[in-house]
């Protein structure tokens, strides 16, 4: 009787969260089965339609070193913004049709429009401002392009406030006032999680918004984010989900996509989507779905791991092909304007490059 008990009590906790993942999946899977077309549930078994692209990159020269570089295209212009870098500024402007080096910005430092911890750039809709984050001094610093272009020695002066308790990291202007995005939210002194937010640039003011899956809670709800104002839609690509989320602008869920490691990596660390971003009527997205972190010999962890591929969906989430470089990367983005995927190898002699999505069948 006695044993029993113990039984019971050591493993009905268990049972219990094995039903309920079970009874999950199983609503899921039928949902999606009566639903038909119309369901905001995609299944993606097997992703493996492959375009091998690693003959398609083409090199982009620069006497520039870079540590860790986020990709952008702001207007006319690739920028390069390493975080990580040693140098006196972090932000480098080149031509996007040429890669023709043109100037640098971003002072690092701890002095006035001087940037001590950097984070991610968004430009507002109209390419001729940017805004650059310092987690340092918990601001974000407001460049206008015109006057980088024009002054070497250019040092922001209007900034705003980060809030403290929930700040946007990952985002993209609506309008020359409104940002949506991927908000860090801060539970206490060292905890956090993510959520959707909407953040007035004027007024200072941040709140949560939109659809949340319930599944992608505490370090799970990590994700990276991308928006379309053209096809009304934003995009949530999950870092430790293989799960990717489609809403429309007013936060309404479009569909949420399941890929072949949704749930099936129980006890494994692994990682999935590393980026995503919107081109034309499509996603295209960095994905590694592996272990997260890279050890030595010994066991010591490295770094995280580097994504391989991309994963290219359309914009109702239905997946389509994936391009395989045969290198794996870092940082991307998408000129749209040149149908150009601009990308930072870690694996290549030249690190900096592109492929040219309009000679691909995609």
């Amino acid at each position: 009787m006695k044993l029993k008990k113990w039984i019971t009590i050591k493993f009905f906790p268990r049972i219990c969260a094995s039903a309920v993942k079970i009874l999950f999946l199983v609503i899921l899977f039928s949902a999606c089965k009566n639903a038909g077309e119309n369901s905001t549930e995609i299944i993606q078994k097997h992703r493996d339609n492959i375009l091998d692209v690693g003959n398609e990159i083409k090199d982009i020269e620069t006497d520039l070193f870079f540590v860790d570089p986020e990709l952008k295209i702001i207007g006319n212009y690739l920028m390069v913004n390493d975080w990580l870098t040693t140098d006196t500024k972090q932000i480098h402007l080149y031509n996007k049709n040429t890669f023709e080096f043109v100037t640098s910005t971003g002072f690092r430092g701890r002095g006035p429009g001087e940037i001590s911890n950097p984070g991610r750039i968004v430009a507002e809709p109209d390419g001729q401002v940017f805004w650059a984050p310092d987690h340092g001094k918990r601001i974000l610093y407001k460049f206008y392009l015109d006057s980088v272009l024009k002054n070497p020695n250019y040092l922001p002066g209007e900034k705003r406030s980060l809030n403290d308790e929930l700040f946007v990291e990952r985002y993209d202007f609506l309008n020359d006032s409104i940002a949506l995005g991927k908000a860090v939210h801060v539970l206490n002194f060292n905890s956090f999680d993510m959520a959707m937010a909407k953040m007035n640039i004027n007024s200072n003011t941040t709140e949560k918004f939109g659809y949340e899956h319930p599944e992608a809670t505490g370090k799970k709800s990590n994700s990276f984010f991308a928006l379309s104002l053209t096809n009304n839609y934003y995009v949530n690509a999950f870092l430790f989900l293989d799960l990717m989320t489609i809403c429309t602008l007013d936060g309404t869920l479009k569909c949420n996509i399941y890929g072949p490691g949704y749930l099936n990596d129980e006890g494994k660390r692994n990682s999935y989507f590393q980026d995503v971003a919107v081109w034309d009527d499509k996603i295209i997205a960095s994905y590694n779905g592996g272990a997260d972190m890279i050890y030595d010999e010994k066991g010591n962890p490295l770094h995280g791991a580097y994504p391989s591929k991309f994963l290219v969906f359309d914009s109702d989430g239905n997946y389509l092909k994936t391009l395989d470089p045969k290198s794996q990367f870092s940082h991307f983005c998408v000129d749209k304007e040149n149908q150009r995927l601009v990308v930072y190898f870690e694996e290549r002699v030249n690190p900096l490059g592109y492929i040219n999505l309009k000679t691909l069948e995609l």
